[in-house]
């Protein structure tokens, strides 16, 4: 513990509020400066100028852009995040009742994605240019080749219309089911609380092809990476000098990929800023009514205080995600530690 660089995650931790003023700048200006008129949108196709006119007075867009600007920024301070143009409701409680299906999705995604991409770039690094490795390195070059969508519309295909062997994607749970009463907006999570278990199972039945259809097209990024740390690893004289001492194949095995962490961990938070913010149109195709397809219907709306609201959600997010790998990072690998 002495030897843990307090100042440089003291550091990190200051530019936190720095990063965030900077992301709630972002999402202001990106859409104020668009050119389109979010009056417009909210007044209706058909609206007059003088019903245009007295929409932007009664949504504050009739003040200066800095004057706008600044009110945000200062509901910001307070917790405050507008509310929605269109539902008339809090930005706050919209981005509540969604955010935590994204954040249940993103995690069991992350976690296939984690087993399946180390798993493989593993096995192929250790059997480097034989069958293993020749077929772990066609598997993810086939998901790599295939776009997020295209390879759910497949399993799809294949597993519900085919086979039939999960349900339809139509939202987190049967329609022949009743949904537990709403405690955190996630039907797998509420059921068990209301001790629904019918409604659970069939909860998890439905966000099987989603988690699956995320996580398998991520692992071939973890794969790549695991390969290529875990293979260097192996050829270094640590490890020849561990194999010449006679150790055992798995504890050598263990070993490296206990080296090749760092690598991995930093994989771990480049990927969840993906998952965070990239599983809009797959929310749409699975039926899920999520903060991401939520985010794509309010900018078609021009719905400002929610797509501010979601840029600032998955921005924070992202920063503290980067954050906490980074300081665990720190804390586990000497070598980041004696370089910092």
């Amino acid at each position: 513990m002495r030897r843990i660089p307090l100042k440089m995650i003291i550091g990190r931790l200051v530019a936190v509020p720095v990063s965030l003023f900077a992301v709630a700048s972002l999402a202001f200006w990106m859409m104020r400066l668009s050119g389109t008129s979010a009056a417009s949108s909210v007044a209706g196709e058909y609206a007059t100028p003088e019903a245009i006119a007295a929409t932007e007075r009664e949504l504050g867009l009739d003040r200066g852009l800095w004057e706008q600007y600044t009110g945000f920024l200062g509901g910001l301070l307070h917790g405050d995040l507008g509310r929605s143009y269109f539902t008339r409701q809090p930005v706050a409680g919209e981005l509540a009742a969604r955010l935590p299906l994204d954040a249940t999705i993103g995690v069991l995604a992350l976690i296939v994605a984690v087993l399946a991409g180390v798993g493989l770039g593993a096995l192929s690094a250790y059997h480097r240019n034989r069958w293993p490795d020749r077929t772990s390195r066609g598997a993810v070059t086939l998901l790599q080749s295939v776009p997020e969508f295209v390879f759910a519309l497949v399993l799809i295909y294949v597993l519900f219309f085919r086979l039939r062997w999960l349900p339809a994607p139509v939202g987190q749970i049967s329609l022949s089911r009743t949904a537990p009463p709403s405690v955190t907006g996630v039907v797998l999570l509420d059921a068990p609380l209301a001790g629904n278990w019918p409604a659970f199972w069939s909860a998890s039945a439905q966000l099987v092809l989603p988690v699956l259809s995320f996580g398998l097209v991520l692992a071939a990024v973890f794969a790549k990476v695991t390969r290529s740390s875990f293979g260097s690893v192996l050829a270094s004289p640590q490890i020849e000098y561990a194999r010449s001492l006679g150790l055992p194949p798995w504890r050598i095995f263990t070993a490296a990929l206990t080296v090749s962490r760092t690598a991995i961990l930093t994989t771990v938070a480049i990927i969840s800023g993906a998952l965070i913010g990239g599983n809009a149109i797959m929310q749409k195709i699975f039926s899920l009514d999520g903060t991401a397809a939520f985010g794509v219907d309010s900018i078609l709306k021009m719905d400002l205080p929610v797509v501010q609201g979601i840029v600032l959600a998955f921005g924070g997010t992202a920063v503290l995600l980067f954050l906490l790998i980074d300081i665990l990072i720190l804390l586990l690998d000497p070598r980041v530690r004696a370089r910092s």
